[in-house]
């Protein structure tokens, strides 16, 4: 008997390069248009995490956060957490005069009672909570620049050039003078800086794959459902899930996650600024924007 011994090639196809550039100029027109309607501007970094493509548009120009801001305070406190500095469960005395105004619930909680820090934490991503944001940015140092510094020297290390704390929340006497602080007020970063810091969560290198997990376990109970979540098929595709931190105030919409399904994964920073549309309805034109420009980075990369 002969045996006959096959050989199996296997092709591999890759889009052309001019094919690759065409769908990216695509992509720019169509969000562009985006932010003509809004009037403002527009920064997108995106990347597929099984075939490493991304959408980059604006990715380097600076935007200022807003509560994106406090994406890299939970990291940072991540990190105080396991290098033993800062317990999950230390308890954190809520007073009456530290509460602060705008987003959150811990502004109308009756002062003495106490949370776990972690709590506090999980409250600044899922309802970003300013009063909590201060809490726990006060936990990172003893001095006020110690403590902005201990998330902006992490950021560095971890390759993100371009993202500061600027300050707390609502703290004016804080606020520096410097046109860094007078531009972009408690935060700036830029579109791929965000992408890459979500890219090292999703792939376990904060600290550690059980730390990178926990933090976007928090990010997953996100309650603000209007921008980047808002027109994603979830009822399509039961597998779907996003952890995000959006940020938004006055001229400026902001969205930065992880979009996750049986089909794939992906990560995102969606900045939208100089707004002529104001305010938080719900119709508001920067909001709508982050929206469809999600479902159109979602169309692309898992549909």
């Amino acid at each position: 008997m002969r045996t006959i011994a096959c050989a199996l090639t296997v092709f591999l196809w890759f889009p052309p390069a001019n094919t690759m550039a065409e769908r990216q100029s695509s992509f720019e027109k169509e969000i562009q248009q985006y932010a003509k309607e809004f009037g403002g501007r527009v920064g997108v970094a995106a990347k597929s995490m099984a075939t490493g493509e991304s959408i980059l548009i604006n990715a380097d120009t600076l935007f200022p956060t807003a509560s994106v801001i406090k994406l890299p305070v939970l990291v940072e406190l991540f990190y105080q957490f396991h290098g033993g500095k800062l317990s999950p469960g230390q308890p954190i005395a809520l007073l009456d005069s530290v509460k602060k105004p705008g987003s959150g619930i811990l502004q109308f909680l009756h002062g003495g009672q106490t949370l776990q820090l972690i709590d506090i934490a999980t409250l600044m991503i899922i309802l970003s909570d300013n009063t909590a944001t201060n809490y726990v940015i006060d936990q990172l140092g003893n001095q006020h620049d110690e403590k902005l510094e201990a998330v902006n020297n992490r950021m560095r290390s971890l390759g993100l050039k371009n993202t500061k704390l600027l300050n707390k929340l609502y703290s004016f006497a804080t606020k520096k003078k410097t046109e860094e602080a007078q531009r972009f007020g408690i935060g700036v970063s830029c579109p791929k800086d965000m992408m890459v810091l979500l890219e090292k969560i999703v792939r376990g290198d904060i600290i550690s794959k059980s730390s990178s997990d926990s933090i976007i376990a928090i990010m997953r109970k996100q309650q603000d459902f209007q921008q980047a979540a808002r027109l994603l098929p979830f009822a399509e595709d039961t597998t779907l899930w996003i952890a995000n931190k959006t940020g938004s105030l006055d001229d400026r919409k902001i969205d930065a996650g992880i979009v996750s399904s049986s089909r794939g994964t992906y990560v995102f920073a969606i900045f939208c600024d100089n707004s002529q549309d104001l305010g938080e309805h719900l119709d508001n034109k920067a909001t709508l924007a982050v929206a469809k420009i999600s479902r159109l980075l979602y169309d692309h990369f898992i549909r």
